[in-house]
């Protein structure tokens, strides 16, 4: 499903990739692990077809991603730092998603919706909480119907119960269908409960990847 080989991305004062590999299968949910400034932003957005390489490649379904608008259809990517339009609320985020990615569910976001019932859907999502703010860009990605999701830090900022709700969603969207799901993350300890597999990176490498059983012994 996602695979990227010798990855290396440059700037003027340091490397934040640096012949990064990985390989990651479909359906699986792949964390990835690091302090701040390990390349974790960074790989997200060369996965998420935003940059551009230096060398090596990123390749989703044996495509490259990049400015290719067929694969990043089938990607749905929530950011730490979510954007919304300035007056949008949630149904309105909903309505300008439904008319870009032709696989999004209205039933799924309705479902969805029910089972967030604290979420104010004609409230302004910018004036909501940032708890809040997350949970709507993960209904919205969610019912994108993506074979590709990518969370940073997706349950940061959640008290307990939404964060298992949260997992609880992630995991019936992979075993009922098959999405490959990427999680960044700064704690092993909230990846341990629902990952197939983890690498874990430090400056600009995967320097261990392994599933979780693994690391665990």
């Amino acid at each position: 499903m996602l695979k990227i080989e010798s990855l290396t991305r440059r700037y003027p004062h340091v490397t934040a990739l640096d012949g990064l590999n990985m390989e990651i299968g479909h359906g699986q949910l792949y964390g990835f692990v690091g302090p701040n400034g390990a390349g974790k932003s960074t790989l997200i957005r060369h996965i998420t077809g935003v940059f551009e390489p230096d060398s090596g490649s990123i390749n989703v379904a044996g495509e490259n991603v990049f400015e290719n608008s067929v694969i990043k259809e089938k990607i749905a990517y929530i950011p730490d730092d979510i954007f919304y339009f300035k007056q949008a609320s949630l149904d309105d985020m909903m309505k300008y998603y439904a008319g870009i990615y032709k696989n999004f569910d209205r039933d799924l976001y309705e479902k969805l919706c029910g089972g967030f019932p604290a979420l104010d859907r004609k409230m302004r999502v910018r004036r909501m909480s940032k708890g809040m703010q997350k949970q709507s860009a993960f209904l919205l990605a969610v019912s994108m119907r993506p074979e590709i999701l990518v969370l940073d830090e997706p349950v940061d900022g959640l008290d307990p119960v939404m964060r298992k709700q949260i997992w609880n969603i992630l995991l019936n969207e992979v075993t009922k269908y098959g999405v490959t799901v990427l999680v960044s993350s700064h704690n092993l300890r909230e990846l341990e409960d629902v990952c197939d597999y983890v690498g874990i990176m430090n400056k600009g490498k995967v320097i261990i990847e392994r599933s979780l059983a693994e690391l665990q012994g």
